[in-house]
């Protein structure tokens, strides 16, 4: 029994696609917690200097 002739054309599209186009979605998910920790962050901050400038002696 003989081989099957192999077919050595090359191929004219780009590489082969695997898995799903997520890439959008994680750079929009990383930049949303981002912005959610930054606002957090500077709620944070606003809330503390409030309670240090209301008279407390905190040392």
């Amino acid at each position: 029994m003989a081989a099957a002739p192999v077919d050595d054309s090359t191929p004219t599209d780009a590489l082969a696609r695997t898995g799903a186009d997520a890439t959008p979605w994680l750079i929009g998910g990383a930049a949303v917690l981002i912005a959610g920790g930054g606002g957090s962050l500077l709620l944070a901050r606003r809330s503390r200097a409030s309670t240090r400038t209301d008279g407390s002696t905190d040392s």
